[in-house]
């Protein structure tokens, strides 16, 4: 029996494990809408705006560990959603978007015509567009291909470093009829290849010969669906682990093998065993400037440097003077390193690990205090004491970003995740949306300052219209503290675009509460934090919490930059991070760490 192309593409969506679509309506895809509404066990989240369909896919996908789905429609729907496929593509989020587009005979792609802006209503190809960041991107334009093309993304999203991937489908052809039984599929090719013998050979000759080997891993832990694999290699390596702040969920706080995060906003016990480390293993992670420092030679000076990741872009990107690159997955390394892992003898360099971990804890920092507000890293220190075992927090850009990688402590079964590489404001409320509708259920926590929840305010609809279990908590600290404190430390505090005496008004977050008809709670006192906070994730359904920060919200530790006269910035190395430690401890620190 024949059924129309969009019946086929949602019907085999759902018997490959898809069972929510993230859209927002438009006539340029009416027949995949129309085959949403009528698949049993289908369910469409409805958004007002496209980026946040996007979005709220990308946490769908980050958390459920498969494919998340975004349906969006020609023209400027197609375009809206770019910034949720950069965002997927560049933090490794497997989703699929299908865009709808005019009529195959009225579209830019098939006319001919060399530099045509537009033919069909409200038409843009956007393939060209999406092509450089997406892992796979076609326009559909024979119906007889669709199971083919349909099969082929759906691979493409979550094989190898999972990402995004696009079908644009014109109109005709969504509605064109075809017999499933007639379609010819896609066979993947074989299972990637194993795990280079000599690479490790050389790896297992290098951990009998380190005295402090770190391992380092990545959000391609995540990704990979390998946290438990990595896990279980860290302990049987007993070797100290840190993470980037994108891996932060790779291993929990109090883990006795966890020691910190690295970069310029890390912390001081990631830091400092990065510094002083002679062996550092990264593990599905990119090795950016977020953590490793800007002054690249900086990075780990006495270390070997060993990085295990399978896009081969990454490895050909050369910063740090990397010493062995394994070309590998991260459960395909683990699986093979596993039988070779002998546990590291390094008892005192794990203690002295462990030893910076207690005495540099991020809580412990001299965070200062002030009558205008709380201080962002006291509300991040109660909301890890309050947090369920099973939560998801997501967190937004900016000081959002920097404070809940440095100073969120999550627990065994906790996950974290935020829009770390493209630093989208914005992203947490959609994408806090998107993973509460991943089953069985689980807390859902957002947090975001008020100038990034404006990205996105609409997203309070979702919040409100599908009643999910998604607590909002928003720091109030008067617009773009980020941008203040870089328009004060480095341009002689003009302000610009950072707040309301410069040119942005945030209405009240109450008004917001009522107006989108949410509970809502204040605290404006920190003696009130702890309550309110256990007041907020007591509660059923969706809350928006606001909580009263500081207006100049400082960032610590933090690895210090200045302006040179010719307008370059340098920094500090990672191990030397502001509030300064005197000369003398900061040595004794590294030598002691030296003679473990």
């Amino acid at each position: 029996m024949k059924i129309r192309v969009a019946d086929y593409i949602v019907r085999r969506l759902r018997e490959a494990g898809v069972d929510t679509v993230f859209m927002l309506n438009g006539g340029g895809m009416m027949h995949l809408v129309d085959a949403v509404g009528r698949c049993e066990g289908m369910r469409y989240v409805c958004a007002h705006h496209e980026q946040a369909s996007a979005m709220a896919a990308d946490g769908y996908a980050r958390l459920r560990g498969e494919v998340g789905v975004c349906f969006a429609t020609a023209g400027p729907g197609a375009t809206n959603i770019l910034t949720g496929v950069v965002g997927a593509w560049q933090d490794s989020a497997p989703t699929l978007f299908i865009t709808g587009q005019s009529k195959s005979t009225q579209t830019i792609a098939l006319s001919g015509i060399p530099g045509l802006r537009q033919f069909g209503t409200f038409e843009v190809d956007i393939v060209p567009i999406m092509q450089p960041v997406t892992k796979y991107c076609h326009m559909l334009t024979d119906p007889q291909s669709v199971r083919y093309h349909l099969e082929l993304a759906l691979h493409l999203a979550a094989s190898g470093r999972p990402g995004p991937v696009l079908l644009d489908i014109p109109l005709d052809v969504q509605g064109a009829l075809v017999d499933p039984d007639t379609l010819a599929g896609y066979t993947p090719d074989a299972a990637p290849a194993a795990v280079d013998a000599d690479a490790l050979a050389q790896l297992h000759a290098m951990l009998a010969q380190a005295r402090r080997p770190l391992l380092l891993a990545g959000a391609g832990v995540r990704a990979a669906n390998a946290g438990a694999a990595f896990r279980q290699l860290a302990e049987q390596l007993q070797i100290p682990v840190i993470t980037t702040q994108l891996g932060k969920d790779a291993l929990f706080y109090d883990h006795p093998l966890f020691v910190g995060h690295s970069g310029p906003k890390g912390d001081r016990p990631g830091n400092l065993a990065v510094q002083t480390a002679d062996l550092i293993i990264s593990v599905g992670a990119s090795l950016h400037g977020q953590t490793t420092g800007w002054e690249n030679k900086l990075f780990a000076p006495d270390a070997v440097k060993v990085q295990v990741d399978l896009d081969p872009a990454v490895l050909a990107r050369e910063q740090i003077g990397v010493n062995l690159k394994i070309a590998a997955g991260v459960a395909e390394f683990c699986a093979a390193l596993l039988p070779l892992a002998a546990p590291h003898p390094g008892a005192g360099w794990r203690a002295c690990c462990q030893s910076w971990k207690q005495r540099y804890a991020v809580r412990l920092e001299p965070h200062q205090r002030a009558d205008d507000g709380m201080n962002f890293y006291h509300f991040a220190e109660a909301l890890s004491q309050a947090l369920p075992a099973d939560a998801c927090v997501v967190s937004d850009a900016g000081s959002s970003f920097y404070v809940m990688g440095q100073a969120l402590r999550l627990k065994d079964g906790q996950r974290f995740f935020s829009s770390g590489s493209l630093g989208a404001m914005g992203y947490a409320l959609p994408a806090a949306n998107g993973a509460a509708f991943v089953e069985p259920p689980r807390p859902v926590v957002c947090v975001t300052g008020d100038g990034s929840l404006m990205s996105n305010v609409h997203d309070l609809a979702t919040m409100r219209m599908y009643g999910r279990n998604v607590k909002l908590f928003v720091i109030n600290n008067d617009g773009y503290v980020s941008m203040r404190n870089t328009q004060r430390e480095f341009f002689g505090g003009l302000l610009v675009g950072a707040d309301a005496t410069s040119g942005v008004f945030i209405p009240s977050m109450r008004s917001l509460a009522d107006s989108y008809q949410l509970p809502f709670v204040r605290c404006e006192r920190e003696q009130d934090l702890e309550s309110t906070i256990a007041a907020v994730l007591a509660m059923d359904g969706p809350v928006f919490c606001e909580i009263v920060g500081m207006r100049d919200q400082r960032i610590l530790p933090a690895v210090a930059s200045k302006r040179l006269p010719d307008g370059r910035m340098v920094s500090t190395p990672m191990h030397d991070m502001v509030p300064n430690l005197p000369d003398e401890v900061l040595a004794r620190e590294m030598q002691n760490a030296l003679a473990s």
